[in-house]
């Protein structure tokens, strides 16, 4: 890359590519939807992303285009772009393939993880734990992505765990809908312990097991949710 010295009083520089401050925004748009920060519906508005990251117009737009490519956003009203409604049929798709997806990548996971990552791993855990019975929904989605991302690093390749990513973008707003609900969140730290204890064992198969666990156990509550809506709607 180029460099430049902007006085005699400065070393030289390396320029930063214009493509930098898109990359920075696109990541952390899409850590949120990942995590549960965008709501089923929520609109994205050019102006209204660029004043919250504290950026120009243009990285925003490349960010929302690519984001809107990987399937993360599709177009709303107006102008704006949105994060995109479930469907029963869409979330029953979703569940089989992160099942089938992420279970395979835990179980080889097993094999691969070292006592250090398994005491990180146990750290996020206990935090995890903290948080739902503290009663924080938004700290704890963080925390349960940060779970999952902590074990599939360790069972899949880049190109595996960008496929993850990909799903978790589509699935990650809508847990949203079931995470407030303390009973929900309570059953979801059973099958995340039962994966814990699967991975201290070097046990794979448990470990896909409790991920199984974990994602049906979630898509069973939405699915609930889901029906319960189109019901009223009705």
């Amino acid at each position: 890359m180029a460099s430049r010295s902007a006085s005699n009083d400065l070393p030289a520089l390396e320029l930063v590519a214009r493509e930098t401050m898109a990359g920075r925004v696109y990541a952390q748009l899409r850590e949120a939807i990942m995590t549960g920060r965008f709501a089923p519906g929520q609109l994205l508005s050019l102006r209204g992303v660029a004043e919250a990251v504290g950026s120009s117009t243009m990285p925003v737009r490349a960010a929302l285009t690519r984001l809107q490519a990987e399937g993360a956003l599709i177009d709303g009203p107006g102008r704006a772009l949105m994060v995109p409604p479930m469907t029963l049929d869409l979330l029953e798709e979703l569940r089989d393939v992160r099942i089938a997806l992420e279970g395979c990548v835990a179980k080889r996971a097993a094999s691969r993880m070292r006592k250090d990552h398994l005491d990180a791993l146990q750290s996020i855990f206990d935090t995890m734990d903290a948080h739902v019975e503290g009663g924080d929904v938004a700290a704890y989605l963080r925390s349960n992505f940060e779970f999952h991302i902590a074990i599939y690093t360790h069972g899949a390749s880049d190109l595996t765990l960008a496929t993850i990513q990909n799903l978790w973008m589509r699935i990650g707003p809508f847990l949203n809908l079931v995470a407030p609900d303390i009973p929900h969140m309570r059953r979801s730290m059973a099958a995340h312990r039962n994966i814990v204890d699967a991975l201290w064992r070097g046990d794979g198969e448990g470990a896909r097991a409790g991920i199984e666990q974990d994602i049906g156990d979630a898509a069973a509550d939405l699915q609930e949710r889901l029906q319960g809506r189109e019901a009223a709607s009705a």
